[in-house]
């Protein structure tokens, strides 16, 4: 047998060459396939997945100050601490004590020493944030938080949990982005609760934990029929307790007389339930307070922090009560039984929150406006600014001063500690403007109480007092009129101004001033007292000021740019829920669901709802690229403004440094710095704009990375990993309703993107973080959003404020926050392309304000420049402002039909139009579809968010493409030159583009081994072709 295996006939030299020679062929092919597709294509995304490596540089070669912007904490360890210390105060500070019955020791906060009882499955999992780009992660857990403080921990039952947690656990709530979605609950029983637990726990202190999970790509569940198998939870939905749940609460409430709740959500939970366990002595809800949330709770139940947190949303009996619910979630519109798009309604307009709930209230008090049979205290549990603490307050000596030449209103209120421990209040001023004839005449809608001011007091010792004042201005008095004016306006009459608690307490003191008895205020209030009056005067025109709002800060006509977003066949003018008519106009769900199709959403009763269209509302949502963004410049117009490429020069970004943006135009500064630059250039950067903006040696503009996360800086694009640690979310900040907090949190993030350069968190690109996805400022249109985590309140003047603080603080170190997502982008389920339909009152008025709020405002930032003389070679430092916010981040959704990072009347007529902005416009993640770059760039867009190419090139062939091109490059290059990717860079000092992929290495690997393969391949080939000839 081994001789004849011996003897084994070898392959013929032709036979070898056949089989060969292929496989060698196909090796060199992939081999260029694969480097080529890999650096052409995925090139961001590799460096994303393997890194860079910085090989070093010869350095600026100059001795000029070029460190623009420069870390105060130099020490990862010192930042890294100061950064808890922050988040962990701040994090308790946006808790809201809602329910506190300290009688009897019990309530809370909890004796000193006590044994607490950790009940429920969330315990030993709850939530930092939410998921997706704004990925929080906790570091703590319940259990060492709480005996650090010196407390006493249930062990067994903190095992049991620990040790099932495989078991009873939470599903994940929106999944890879809303890829698949899992609201399971999972509650251990009663019965499950081991004896030794349960035998441990007699004598302790019992902590209930509710946690519910959000997060972007899907809506929370409105229907939990998918998720339970229980018959009786099946018709629940995920912001309320379900029966084992349920079960649990009953045995504490039989088993201990002081049993706490702790709310561990970012959306308004349902809470009414409550009444009926009366041993539930308190209620607090936490809000995601980032990496230390569990250090945070212990240390509000301790009292080492007394909660001082007020709601940003309304707390509703029933989460579906709200006009806003009526349509929401998974709705699709048809034509002819096929699908056209996903759609929402905005059909309540302006009466979002508690604008609704409280306007409908006050007109209900003065029988007006066919408010028929609504009760407002069996409707709302616990109001907007709603919040108490472990110490009282009284207030007195309300006084308001007279406007000055600005517009400016000053009231002030005397805050005193009337109880035993030291704390913080927050005073609220609202407006209650006139509500006119000509307003019912042309659908105008003016809420009965606006929050237009705010300040927190600092910590108030007992029996001490604090003078607060508040600060309103006559804009936030004006409203927009989308019919008859269309332009803002401004009515005479008298406009009312009170300091309250709380929205209802508000509602209360004007229908006080007004001589209304309220017989049992429910929160406060009721006292006219507190309200001030400042009457506008004004004759012209039947008393309607359509003349002083009408040009926009920075001079542009304010016109409508929405009338687009408004469908007589969906939901005609006339016909938005208005306080003439609250019965008669409260919003029906649009379409039905008697296909019974089953809906990938949770919607309620398991159905899509489907919406019969017209052919016109079909062809204008298929309507995609050059000839939908809106734009009226023709593309002949545009063409003949091409300009030039690839001429010489000596033109650098850096000259640009703090120059004004439009009179660097004016010069043709602009068009000068990008003549120097190629078309494939421009078409390269604007076309890989995720997570990073290309460099460009033409100009010596540097590379800028981009990173994301609201809650802290993560890397984004495919991992997404942490970088920094997790910061209280929005909701939270805001719940503190302590601007200071919010501008810690933009602080803080821009310490942690110049520590990039080389001192704590994995940083997977070479260079410093310069961009900023956050924050995030749309509105809490409902409680069932899945990102409302990300967002700040129900509130648009409220969510204005606070982006505002974090937005100005990171500015302050050459960080640009890309705020977002512009504009509407208020729910999950169908985001990437869902028709969002609504009156332009209420997208000015809701949607738009905490925008406007951060950019027609104008915050500015003072940064260092050394300008260059051409003439002698020598610097000289200045220091110029900027504009604070020099980024946006479009949304997925349309308006109207159109796309809204495609929209010329979002983007360039209300943005950069009205409100002066000249800085870049982002899209939100590209992966395909909607998101169209040549539509994106005509309607005033500037850079798609992706790492790769996906089916929307710009044809840089055409004239008009390169017009487009040209404008949305010098967004980018003045975003750019203001910030920290400029460090160390003056004018002469060479510029890289790309620092070394790490991916190279893979690459370089591969072709060797290729290289080898197909020599030796080649080589055995020749040498039996060369044996079999010699045999021959």
């Amino acid at each position: 047998m081994a001789k004849e295996k011996g003897n084994k006939k070898k392959l013929s030299a032709k036979a070898f060459t056949a089989i060969v020679a292929p496989l060698l062929a196909v090796l060199l092919a992939f081999s260029i396939v694969l480097s080529v597709v890999s650096t052409s294509r995925f090139d961001l995304v590799l460096r994303d997945i393997f890194g860079e490596t910085d090989f070093g540089n010869s350095g600026a070669g100059h001795d000029i100050d070029a460190n623009y912007y420069t870390r105060d904490i130099t020490d990862s360890k010192e930042l890294q601490a100061a950064e808890q210390a922050y988040a962990r105060r701040a994090g308790a500070e946006g808790f809201v004590l809602l329910y506190n019955r300290a009688e009897d020791g019990r309530g809370l906060p909890v004796a000193a020493g006590s044994k607490l009882s950790l009940f429920s499955s969330s315990s030993v999992d709850l939530l930092a944030g939410g998921t997706g780009s704004g990925v929080s992660t906790i570091s703590s857990d319940m259990r060492t938080a709480l005996t650090e403080q010196g407390f006493a921990v249930n062990e067994a039952l903190w095992k049991f949990y620990s040790d099932n947690h495989g078991t009873y656990t939470r599903g994940g709530g929106s999944i890879m982005y809303g890829g698949a979605e899992d609201w399971t609950i999972r509650e251990a029983p009663v019965s499950a609760i081991p004896d030794s637990a349960k035998s441990e726990a007699e004598g302790t202190i019992p902590v209930f934990f509710l946690a519910r999970t959000g997060g972007e790509g899907r809506d929370l569940g409105r229907y939990m029929g998918e998720w339970t198998n229980v018959a009786e939870d099946k018709e629940k939905h995920y912001l309320e307790p379900n029966s084992v749940e349920l079960e649990v609460i009953q045995y504490l409430n039989d088993n201990f007389d002081n049993v706490i709740l702790v709310v561990n959500t970012n959306n308004a939970f349902e809470l009414g339930w409550v009444a009926d366990y009366p041993n539930i002595s308190a209620v607090l809800w936490a809000p995601g307070a980032g990496g230390d949330t569990c250090r945070s709770i212990a240390d509000v139940l301790s009292g080492n922090i007394n909660p001082s947190g007020h709601l940003v949303d309304t707390f509703a009996y029933d989460a579906f009560s709200s006009p806003a619910m009526q349509n929401m979630g998974d709705m699709m519109l048809v034509n002819g039984g096929q699908d056209v798009e996903a759609a929402v309604f905005y059909d309540e307009g302006i009466y979002v929150g508690y604008k609704y709930y409280e306007t409908r209230y006050f007109d209900k008090a003065l029988s007006q406006g066919n408010a028929g049979e609504y009760n407002y205290a069996a409707t709302v549990q616990y109001p907007f600014g709603y919040g108490i603490s472990y110490t009282t307050f009284a207030w007195s000596d309300f006084e308001m001063g007279q406007m000055d030449a600005d517009g400016n209103i000053e009231l002030s209120v005397t805050v005193k500690n009337t109880g035993a421990v030291t704390g913080r209040d927050v005073v609220q001023v609202y407006l209650n403007a006139p509500y006119t004839d000509y307003d019912k005449a042309n659908h105008i809608e003016k809420s009965a109480v606006t929050l237009v001011g705010f300040e927190k007091t600092g910590d108030i010792e007992p029996g001490q007092s604090e003078t607060v004042t508040v600060t309103v201005n006559r804009r936030d008095f004006i409203s927009y009129d989308d019919v008859q004016a269309k332009t803002y306006i401004l009515e005479a009459g008298d406009y009312l101004l009170t300091a309250a608690e709380n929205a209802h307490a508000a509602a209360d003191n004007f229908l006080a001033y007004n001589g209304q008895t309220v017989e049992q205020p429910l929160f406060g209030g009721a006292d006219a007292a507190f309200v001030g009056k400042w009457t506008y005067d004004y004759s012209d025109n039947s008393g309607v000021d359509n003349v002083t709002y009408a040009k926009s800060l920075a001079g542009a006509d304010v016109t409508n740019q929405f009338d687009h977003a408004v469908y007589d066949e969906l939901t005609s003018r006339d016909q938005y829920l208005t306080r003439q008519d609250w019965d008669g106009t409260f919003p029906q769900t649009h379409g039905d669901q008697d296909s019974r199709r089953q809906s990938p959403f949770s919607e309620k009763n398991g159905y899509t709802w489907e919406v019969e269209v017209s052919d016109a509302i079909r062809d204008a949502i298929k309507a995609k690229g050059v000839g939908a963004s809106l734009n009226p410049m023709t593309e002949e117009e545009a063409a003949a403004m091409a300009g030039q490429y690839g001429k010489k020069g000596d033109l650098e970004l850096i000259d640009f440094r703090g120059r004004d943006y439009d009179e660097v135009e004016a010069e043709g500064g602009w068009d000068a710095l990008i003549d120097q630059m190629d078309t494939s250039e421009l078409e390269a950067i604007i076309r890989n704009g995720g997570y990073q903006t290309l460099g460009s040696a033409n100009i010596a503009k540097p590379r800028a990375i981009d990173y994301d996360g609201p809650s802290g800086l993560n890397e984004g694009g495919i991992t997404h990993e942490p970088y920094s640690i997790t910061y209280p979310c929005a909701t939270n900040l805001a719940a503190s309703w302590d601007r200071q907090n919010s501008y810690l949190h933009g602080y803080y993030v821009g310490e942690d993107a110049l520590a990039a350069d080389g001192n704590w968190g994995s940083h997977q690109y070479v260079g410093l973080i310069t961009g900023w996805y956050a924050p995030a400022m749309n509105i809490h249109r409902t409680p069932f959003a899945g990102r409302n985590f990300e967002y700040y309140s129900e509130d648009g003047f409220l969510s204005g404020e606070f982006a505002l603080e974090a937005s100005v603080a990171c500015s302050e170190k050459g960080v640009y926050a890309y705020i977002k997502h512009f504009a509407l982008n208020d729910q999950e389920d169908h985001r990437s392309h869902v028709a969002t339909f609504s009156n332009e009152q209420a997208i000015r008025e809701i949607y738009l304000k905490p925008f406007q709020t951060c950019i027609e405002e104008r915050g500015t930032t003072p940064i260092k420049v050394q300008e260059y003389d051409a003439g002698s070679g020598s610097y000289t430092e200045k220091e110029v402002e900027i504009p604070a916010v020099m980024a946006v981040m479009s949304s997925f959704n349309r308006i109207g039909c159109t796309w809204a990072g495609g929209n010329y009347n979002l983007l360039t007529g209300v943005l950069r139009n009205e409100w002066g902005f000249n800085g870049t416009v982002i899209t939100d993640y590209d992966g395909g579809g909607v998101m169209d770059t040549e539509q994106c760039v005509r309607a005033g867009g500037d850079l798609k968010l992706t790492g790769f190419e996906v089916d929307a090139p710009i044809d840089m062939s055409n004239p008009a493409s390169q017009y487009f091109a040209r404008q949305a490059i010098k967004h980018i290059l003045y975003t750019t030159v203001n910030s920290n990717a400029m460090n160390g860079i003056v004018h002469g000092t060479s510029v890289g583009e790309l620092p070394f992929a790490n991916y190279y290495f893979i690459l370089i690997g591969e072709a060797v081994v290729a290289a080898g393969l197909i020599v030796w391949g080649a080589v055995a080939i020749v040498r039996r072709w060369k044996k079999e000839k010699a045999g021959n």
